[in-house]
């Protein structure tokens, strides 16, 4: 998830609108996937593009769910961090496809399908077998 700080706090709460609060900076603790949705939603009659930072595949499920004419959305990208991606560093990629199973011990396993074709996985099980999975259902 992510963490704020009072100190980075920009302005005051509400002051862009009632239940809302800008900050400056977010942080995280686990290196762990989120997602970067780009989405168009009507607010106060006019079309706005927001980006959503997502924590994880339960709220983007609830996000896709809420589609509808007043609020859209456009792009999907994951970022995912280098023991997941199998590289250096942490990189943001088109998604393709989120799905999530059950592995062999009924833990929830996240595949995430990215442009290229690469397929990650959230578990950190060496012998991690994807058609071992069980309940896999594609979220996105």
């Amino acid at each position: 998830m992510f963490r704020t700080q009072n100190t980075e706090m920009a302005g005051i709460p509400e002051m862009f609108g009632e239940g809302l609060t800008h900050w400056n900076s977010v942080s995280r603790v686990l290196a762990m996937h989120w997602y970067h949705v780009n989405v168009q939603e009507f607010h106060e009659g006019r079309l706005i593009t927001l980006v959503h930072l997502i924590n994880d595949e339960v709220r983007l499920n609830g996000l896709l769910m809420n589609q509808s004419q007043e609020l859209i959305v456009n792009d999907v990208q994951v970022v995912s961090p280098p023991w997941m991606n199998k590289s250096l560093s942490w990189k943001m990629e088109k998604l393709t496809s989120v799905s999530v199973g059950f592995d062999k011990n009924d833990v929830v396993v996240c595949l995430v399908q990215v442009e290229g074709g690469e397929v990650y996985s959230d578990t950190h099980d060496r012998n991690f077998d994807v058609g071992a999975l069980t309940g896999l259902r594609r979220i996105y």
